[in-house]
């Protein structure tokens, strides 16, 4: 039984010795890379380079997975919108008795996306008055981007025809 014991409680605090704290803070902060978030650059060195295209998102909520996962879908969508996407804008303005009124609406549509080959570059997370706060930046090979690209124009013009 003490065998037991001993082999439970080392096990116990390895696990937890593996644990990474999640810092608390005070004010909101965003990590620089995700104020700075490019869309596209390069990784690697010298004759290793390669291109890449990148997309940040950033998750808020209650509960860690949530967050988590609101995180990840805004990555997502940004490389989507990218890929995939369709802005229909319209702006009015009218003039009634010297009187200017103006009005813009902005509709954007992204259908769905085919997305494959990103990674997880980098993270941070930090929790604020009992929610947490979590950001990611995804990078994706140029080369698969570009694919995507004329996969989705491809499926556009296909559907144009019928």
């Amino acid at each position: 039984m003490k065998t037991l014991i001993t082999v439970l409680s080392v096990a116990l605090l390895t696990a937890c010795g593996s644990m990474k704290e999640v810092s608390d803070r005070k004010n909101y902060a965003q990590p620089d890379w995700y104020q700075d978030c490019q869309q596209a650059g390069t990784t690697g060195f010298f004759w290793w380079k390669k291109e890449m295209v990148y997309a940040c998102g950033g998750g808020e909520a209650k509960y860690a997975q949530h967050a988590e996962e609101e995180m990840y879908a805004i990555a997502l969508n940004n490389f989507a919108k990218r890929i995939n996407g369709n802005v229909d804008s319209e702006t009015k303005i009218e003039f009634n008795n010297d009187k200017k009124t103006s009005r813009t609406m902005i509709s954007y549509t992204v259908s769905n996306t085919k997305i494959r080959e990103h990674i997880k570059t980098e993270t941070a997370q930090f929790t604020m008055d009992g929610r947490h706060y979590t950001f990611v930046k995804l990078e994706m090979p140029k080369a698969v981007f570009n694919d995507l690209i004329t996969e989705a124009k491809a499926k556009e013009q296909l559907v144009a025809k019928q």
